[in-house]
């Protein structure tokens, strides 16, 4: 069975850089099956390129590796390494806080650090700026096409080493959820939280009940109104806000057809935080 090797980055597909990284990788081994996470990561957001593996690692087969280059600290004595996930799959990408999601959610069996003396690019040597092509896209292309076995990566590391970015638990007092707006449905500015559907069951709402949401950005409140809880956009009309359980199983708040972070000024991340509450309990 042929391996697959999937690209994410925040490099944009205005330059050359993602296809040298392609072509690295076909050079390697000219059957690989080759694809894209998404090259549009806000640049240097670690935490977005974080989030965006969690969301698409289920879906591709065992054996598949992915590379992962958000690396503002390229050249820097900052660790890069593969990681070995359950499911049989990889991901090699800079140790800066891009295994934080897969981490957290117990997804993360074995880190190896690179060993840049035999898994790296020849001639590259003298550069310090382009790991994405000299030693990740290398180093993924021949794992995933069985040039070298995980263990050749390597030295083995202990997984408390790893760098996480620090990320709140959702909080349940009483009947109030408190979690965290981790990352945007960028295309149409919807807000997704890490409040699980099962989170969600401790306000038991149905289908159009109304909820109390607040969005506080780093101590300033950006938001405060009632949003009916929907099964799917078409439940409001355009124009209208509503909260809903997105494709990960979590709730998420948008607008129909609008985008809710441009209206009201939201960057999601660590340090943006939802609070939801059913009507009658305010």
């Amino acid at each position: 069975m042929m391996r697959k090797l999937v690209f994410q980055s925040d490099f944009g597909l205005g330059d050359g850089a993602v296809s040298a990284m392609k072509g690295i990788a076909y050079g390697v081994d000219g059957n690989l099956i080759v694809g894209d996470v998404t090259h549009d990561i806000s640049p240097f957001n670690i935490w977005e390129a974080s989030y965006r593996l969690s969301q698409v690692v289920d879906f591709w087969p065992e054996g598949t590796v992915f590379v992962s280059v958000v690396d503002p600290g390229v050249g820097s004595d900052r660790r890069s390494v593969v990681a070995r996930l359950t499911g049989d799959r990889y991901v090699v990408t800079p140790d800066n806080g891009t295994l934080t999601h897969l981490f957290l959610a117990d997804r993360v069996l074995e880190i190896r650090e690179i060993d840049e003396s035999v898994n790296r690019l020849q001639g590259s040597y003298e550069s310090h700026t382009f790991h994405g092509r000299d030693v990740y896209s290398f180093t993924g292309a021949r794992l995933a096409s069985g040039f070298i076995g995980y263990e050749e990566v390597g030295t083995k590391l202990e997984l408390s080493s790893l760098i996480q970015i620090y990320k709140d638990a959702v909080q349940i007092e009483g009947s109030i959820l408190t979690g965290t707006v981790e990352i945007l449905d960028v295309r149409f500015g919807h807000l997704w939280t890490d409040i699980s559907s099962s989170d969600l069951e401790v306000l038991k709402p149905v289908y159009g009940d109304m909820l109390n949401v607040v969005i506080i950005y780093r101590g300033c409140e950006l938001y405060r109104g009632s949003i009916p809880f929907c099964k799917s956009f078409n439940d409001v009309n355009p124009g209208d806000e509503l909260a809903y359980i997105n494709s990960m199983m979590n709730l998420a708040v948008g607008i129909h057809q609008k985008s809710f972070a441009e209206l009201y000024g939201i960057k999601a991340g660590p340090a943006c935080k939802i609070r939801v509450s059913l009507l009658q309990e305010v």
